[in-house]
């Protein structure tokens, strides 16, 4: 029973892990940085270009020992060595552009007059670079993540909360208009006795007597049905509101619980790289 139940732990630890999001992987690409063309290890990354400038900046001079200064809208430190990934001098490059709603990060590497590390020349050298860039994100949204899981739980709160007064206004509706059809139905057993009794007077005045309070209460009986009708009106729209918000609260759940397991598994990573 215990392997069973080990097992089936394992199972629902190894969905979830599928399930969580995946950090953006570093690519080789060439593009164009003021008008040359550059081969780079690139990534989107998540949040403010700021915040992603002021990280890497930071991670840079944390490893390094080395601060990059800008020129021409690229960050470089000329002429250094980078023992994590060559002997080789180089300039170190980096550069950001926002890209939807997203930052476009491109790491460059340059050993002379328009070479650069790639893949195809420097192969062994390109994966370590590409490597110190991946150490970068483990960092960055080691950082990152914790704002936006507390933010999107602010978020959920939120959801929850008008859920939760949609349920209650329903619960209150539908209580409210119980007692009403109790009361309509009372009123109606009433109107039906006074319509017998009108037909049954003997004279005028108990007739006329009987009449007005016949007349008296159909007009209730009609505010009371009116009152019903407009809460069943308004407990469609509670529905309504609160069919929209389900999905919406499961599904920020589920990213909520995605990030999470993100954020586990970039500080188990950072961990074991220090």
């Amino acid at each position: 029973m215990k392997y069973v139940i080990t097992l089936l732990v394992l199972s629902i630890a190894f969905l979830q892990v599928k399930a969580q999001q995946k950090l953006p992987q570093f690519q080789e690409e060439v593009i164009l940085i003021n008008g040359v063309s550059v081969n780079v290890t690139k990534a989107l990354i998540s949040g403010d270009i700021k915040q992603v400038r002021k990280s890497w900046l930071s991670f840079v001079k944390r490893q390094l020992k080395e601060k990059m200064k800008e020129e021409g809208g690229v960050l470089l430190i000329k002429q250094t060595v980078i023992n994590q990934i060559t002997d080789k001098r180089g300039d170190l490059m980096a550069y950001m552009y926002k890209d939807d709603d997203r930052v476009s990060l491109n790491v460059a590497y340059k050993l002379g007059y328009d070479v650069y590390l790639n893949s195809a020349l420097y192969a062994i050298e390109f994966e370590k670079l590409t490597e110190f860039m991946n150490f970068f994100l483990q960092n960055y949204y080691q950082d990152y993540l914790p704002g936006q899981i507390k933010n999107k739980n602010k978020s959920l709160h939120v959801l929850k909360k008008e859920s939760s007064s949609a349920q209650k206004t329903i619960k209150s509706l539908q209580s409210k208009n119980k007692k009403l059809e109790k009361t309509t139905k009372k009123s109606q057993k009433k109107i039906s006795k006074m319509e017998r009794n009108m037909a049954s007077a003997k004279d005028d005045e108990t007739k006329s007597k009987i009449t007005i309070e016949h007349a008296d209460l159909l007009l209730k009986l009609n505010e009371t049905n009116s009152i019903i009708a407009d809460n069943k009106a308004l407990i469609e729209t509670q529905e309504s509101i609160l069919s929209s918000l389900t999905p919406k609260i499961d599904a920020l759940s589920k990213e909520i619980t995605s990030l999470k397991l993100t954020l586990i598994e970039v500080r188990s990573k950072v961990k074991t790289s220090k």
